[in-house]
């Protein structure tokens, strides 16, 4: 039974992530899980339960390895290394970002999946030692949803674009750019916010 649910959600996932919420069909998933269209059902309530199911796991998972990066050290390592992670999680599941971003605004039950687990991502202990870095002036004060949902959505521009160098971008970005995203993104992200001086 659980590989047939997961055989819906993967043929689900990319069907959305090809053609969007509306363009793909409950026929058409079923079709390419290789099950009825009747046999979803047992699984979701409705398209939107499944779409739901899609992209949560993830970001369910992306939370837990947040979590489990440590908690104290340098300032500058630890955003850096935040930061690294987001852009890893993203490159390994870029068909899921890319349904949160190009349906998010269309269906807000999906933007807000993702808003809720960012803010759930700042624990209590985070927002002090937030707090205090901002006190000390050892960080700007960003604003919280720039800071979180913007560099994601910055990173999932990048990651569209792929390995290729686009011609606009020609001269400009060395052949490896790509490869080493993670670390161009946590340099620049990093020294964007950090107070020169205070790290």
């Amino acid at each position: 039974m659980e590989a047939t649910r997961r055989r819906i959600l993967d043929a689900a996932l990319d069907l959305i992530s090809e053609r969007g919420y509306n363009g793909a069909t409950t026929a058409e998933i079923a079709r390419r899980a290789g099950v009825a269209e009747g046999t979803i059902y047992r699984y979701f309530k409705d398209k939107k339960e499944l779409f739901i199911a899609c992209v949560e796991p993830v970001v369910h998972e992306a939370l837990s390895r947040e979590r489990a990066l440590p908690r104290s050290g340098r300032l500058h390592d630890l955003i850096r290394l935040r930061i690294r992670e987001l852009v890893q999680v993203m490159r390994e599941n870029q068909k899921v970002f890319n349904v949160l971003f190009t349906e998010g605004r269309y269906h807000p039950e999906i933007a807000d999946i993702l808003l809720e687990h960012v803010v759930r991502a700042f624990t209590a202990e985070d927002r002090a030692a937030f707090a205090r870095a901002v006190k000390a002036g050892a960080i700007r004060e960003p604003h919280p949803v720039i800071l979180t949902v913007g560099l994601a959505a910055a990173v999932w521009a990048m990651l569209q674009i792929g390995p290729g160098i686009p011609p606009a971008f020609a001269g400009l970005l060395s052949p490896d750019w790509y490869d080493r995203l993670d670390e161009d993104v946590a340099d620049f992200f990093t020294d964007a916010i950090l107070a020169p001086g205070k790290v």
